[in-house]
């Protein structure tokens, strides 16, 4: 019998003075286009899940970020419709330097803070349910994730 292989990705949970989450508005993406989502990305060959991390916050925020400033790690194992699964990593920071920005419009058409205790209906499902686990104490859980969903509701 094969072995599952498995890609890997980070998402980052950022808040504000207010406890508000930052989020994305993907576009210009072929998964999840027009949904608001984690700043997130997968883990290039040869790096860590650290190193992506800071990759990342550095790629779409325009922020810096350290290892010695994460509160918080969780692990989703994803399932998808029709990926690969995946292993995704979560990590909250408690602060970064520098101003927030979309350092990467072609993949972000907006930045919008909300109430983790109350996340938009728009938000990418598998993300919203991580961060809803993490909440009740889950930090390993296991999903499946409708890849090729289309956001057809708009408000």
């Amino acid at each position: 019998m094969e072995k599952e292989k498995f890609l890997s990705s980070i998402y980052l949970i950022i808040k504000n003075e207010s406890g508000e989450v930052l989020l994305q508005r993907r576009q210009g993406t072929k998964l999840w286009s027009g949904y608001l989502a984690l700043p997130a990305g997968h883990i290039d060959e040869g790096e860590n899940a650290y190193e992506a991390a800071i990759r990342e916050a550095r790629e779409e925020l325009g922020v810096e970020i350290k290892t010695e400033d994460i509160i918080d790690t969780f692990v989703v194992n994803r399932k998808n419709k029709s990926l690969p699964p995946y292993y995704d990593i979560y990590f909250e920071v408690s602060k970064f330097n520098g101003i927030i920005k979309i350092a990467e419009p072609e993949k972000c058409s907006e930045l919008v803070w909300c109430n983790p205790n109350n996340l938009p209906w728009n938000m990418i499902d598998f993300e919203k349910e991580a961060m809803e686990n993490n909440a009740n104490g889950i930090k390993f859980s296991v999903t499946f994730a409708d890849n090729e969903k289309k956001l057809i509701k708009t408000k």
